[in-house]
């Protein structure tokens, strides 16, 4: 924990744990620039809670090991593979701390991502913080576009009916929330944090973002894993998972349910087309 020093007082952040997933296809070289962005934070993690889901390859592990005498990493190993919903769902009864800041082991955490968002949850009435991103292909430095998210509850509820209105790899949350959500995460591929969060709203968790980009996401091969039947069997379920909370709001999301699904089976320069014109704010060089 880090004090944070003015010319009149120093004061302490609350305590926070960072947690996070690898399987058998985390690439040494993205984990070893995530594990980077986090020995950097300002705001320095309790513990980093890490899941090895599944078979993991031993430069991978080599390197865990290596970080593990610089960071407070706690190993979780599951024997065989779960997904990440049900990783993320053991990793987070073992995290300590009130606040839990979710890693992506392919990004990079801005130094003062783990600052803004634990003071946000200390000084605001929410559960739920996100951030904006900037995405990236190979070099961090080079911004291609921004995703930015509606900033306020009330304009993140209107639009969480359309689309997921919180950059996943960016969250914190307050632990205890979560877990009250009938354990939090669940098996839900593709959309383990959507179908989260739309559970969070009806429970009456309350959500804010944080009008900055504090995440670098990788972009690299994102969109040619989200294709297939098994995303299409996810894109019905987040349908019945507002039907069984709203049949009024699960009305409104069959728009953008039904636009999703049609993406599914187009071709990837087209899609990848649509998401540069129309979803991403474009970084000025």
């Amino acid at each position: 924990m880090i004090n944070h020093v003015n010319k009149k007082k120093s004061f302490k952040l609350t305590d926070y744990d960072f947690l996070g997933s690898i399987y058998k296809n985390t690439i040494v070289s993205e984990l070893a620039e995530t594990f980077e962005s986090i020995k950097n934070q300002s705001h320095r993690p309790k513990k980093v809670i890490l899941v090895l889901d599944g078979f993991i390859k031993k430069e991978v592990l080599d390197l865990v090991d290596k970080y593990t005498k610089i960071l407070p990493i706690k190993k979780i190993t599951l024997k065989k593979n779960v997904g990440l919903g049900i990783a993320l769902r053991k990793g987070l009864l073992e995290c300590e701390s009130k606040i839990v800041l979710r890693f992506d082991t392919d990004d990079i955490n801005l130094p003062r991502r783990a600052e803004l968002i634990v003071t946000e949850i200390e000084n605001g009435d929410v559960d739920i913080v996100g951030t904006n991103i900037y995405e990236f292909e190979q070099n961090p430095q080079i911004r291609l576009s921004t995703k930015r998210m509606p900033s306020t509850h009330k304009s993140i509820s209107r639009a969480i009916l359309f689309r997921n209105p919180i950059n996943h790899t960016s969250v914190g949350f307050l632990r205890n929330s979560i877990l009250k959500i009938n354990g939090g995460y669940r098996h839900f591929p593709f959309y383990e944090d959507y179908d989260l969060w739309i559970r969070a709203l009806y429970s009456g968790l309350k959500f804010k973002n944080i009008n900055k980009e504090l995440v670098a996401l990788r972009v690299t091969n994102q969109r040619e894993r989200r294709r297939g039947i098994k995303l299409l069997n996810s894109e019905l379920r987040l349908l019945l998972t507002f039907m069984q909370h709203s049949f009024f709001h699960g009305l409104f999301f069959i728009p953008s349910c039904f636009l999703r699904i049609i993406f599914i089976f187009f071709p990837l320069n087209i899609i990848s087309f649509l998401y540069k014109r129309f979803l991403r704010i474009k970084t000025k060089t």
